[in-house]
């Protein structure tokens, strides 16, 4: 492979870059077809967790949040558990992503994690599975907790 070649793909696996190279077109574009930056953030969501999904080998939904937490855990992204079976019941603690957000005093909704959940489930069950955050959310920044319901189970 030249060098350009990998220079080409280190600019595409770098998000940071790559946000900062396209936001001239993009944020025009977002401003002029009215799509948020939360519709955005989903859609990444769920194109990741269908590309998790494709990376998981086990097949029970069990096993694969049991390796989800872990991955979690090693990445240092906080602690995701299962707190339900039926309705499926997620909850991710001490999260990095909400931890870098400064103090905004109130409730925001996390739609990259709400579109995760929905892909890697929708991709797996051959579904479309529905996620939403619940409406209790608690700690600080640094240390949020949030809780994602879905109409699927284990």
């Amino acid at each position: 492979m030249s060098v350009v070649g990998v220079e080409e793909e280190r600019f595409w696996r770098d998000i940071v870059s790559m946000v900062a190279f396209f936001s001239p077109a993009v944020n025009p574009l977002q401003r002029q077809f009215s799509i948020s930056s939360k519709e955005l953030m989903r859609k990444l969501g769920e194109e990741m967790g269908r590309k998790a999904s494709e990376s998981f080998k086990a097949h029970d939904l069990r096993a694969v949040f049991t390796h989800l937490s872990e991955i979690w855990r090693k990445l240092v992204l906080g602690k995701l558990e299962v707190v339900s079976e039926d309705p499926l019941t997620v909850r991710i603690s001490d999260c990095t992503i909400c931890g870098q957000i400064p103090e905004l005093g109130r409730l925001f909704e996390c739609s990259f994690h709400e579109g995760f959940l929905a892909g890697l489930l929708s991709h797996r069950l051959g579904r479309n599975v529905k996620v939403w955050q619940e409406a209790g959310m608690s700690g600080e920044s640094g240390t949020w907790t949030r809780v994602f319901k879905t109409d699927a189970s284990l």
